[in-house]
């Protein structure tokens, strides 16, 4: 895939937003996708996050006014559970040097940027500095969040670009989960945790979810 183009082999587009204020539909339109066979260590990033196009617009996200905290900019990566791809590595051009994912509320990891390049921002003569970063998950997932990190202390971050590569899941990834599912009451077993105040990991919890999809399906097949 080269940069700017989306594999056309991809049906189902993951939604992308922000903690903070952007303009509606902008952050979907800097959102770039692609999958292969290609392991995150292969995928060519230097070419995928290469500067801006010469007039290309930055998506704009702005810290609200009304905020009283620290309020940390976060972006919000979904893509559909049932959609057959998951989330395999994530890669970022914008002006926060740094970015740190994670898996529900467990940390991933961090990528710290590298400068790429300096523009102008017309609107108020000052300079624009953009960093790359990547990241390859450890275990590909269908949600996960970014917390953008170092750009001092500006009320604004621009995004040129957001790149996702997708990994196929294979259909027979959990032959027993239909099995698994007719015989046990996930529901119960979630309330039973939420009573003892103990919290799933993000792995079980995954786990659960593709059962109940599959206790779905084998309802409506009944």
């Amino acid at each position: 895939m080269e940069a700017g183009t989306e594999d056309p082999g991809l049906t189902r587009r993951p939604t992308l937003a922000s903690s903070w204020d952007a303009p509606c539909g902008a952050l979907t339109q800097s959102l770039f996708l692609s999958r292969g066979g290609l392991g995150a260590g292969e995928f060519d990033w230097e070419e995928l996050l290469e500067p801006p196009a010469p007039g290309q617009d930055l998506v704009i996200l702005k810290r609200s006014p009304n905020s009283q905290d620290e309020n940390p900019c976060f972006l919000y990566l979904n893509f559909d559970p049932t959609g057959g791809e998951e989330i395999a590595s994530i890669g970022i051009l914008s002006s926060a040097r740094n970015m740190e994912v994670y898996l529900r509320e467990e940390y991933c990891g961090t990528s710290r940027g590298k400068n790429v390049c300096t523009l102008l921002d017309n609107s108020k003569y000052e300079k624009i500095i953009l960093f790359k970063k990547y990241l390859k998950l450890e275990s590909s997932t269908h949600a996960c969040k970014i917390k953008l990190l170092s750009f001092g202390e500006k009320q604004c971050i621009f995004i040129s670009k957001v790149v996702v590569h997708m990994r196929a899941v294979s259909a027979n990834s959990s032959p027993s989960s239909s099995a698994l599912g007719s015989r046990i009451d996930l529901y119960r077993v979630q309330t039973i945790m939420e009573s003892t105040g103990s919290q799933l990991l993000p792995g079980v919890q995954q786990l659960m979810d593709m059962v109940r999809f599959q206790q779905r399906v084998n309802q409506k097949k009944k």
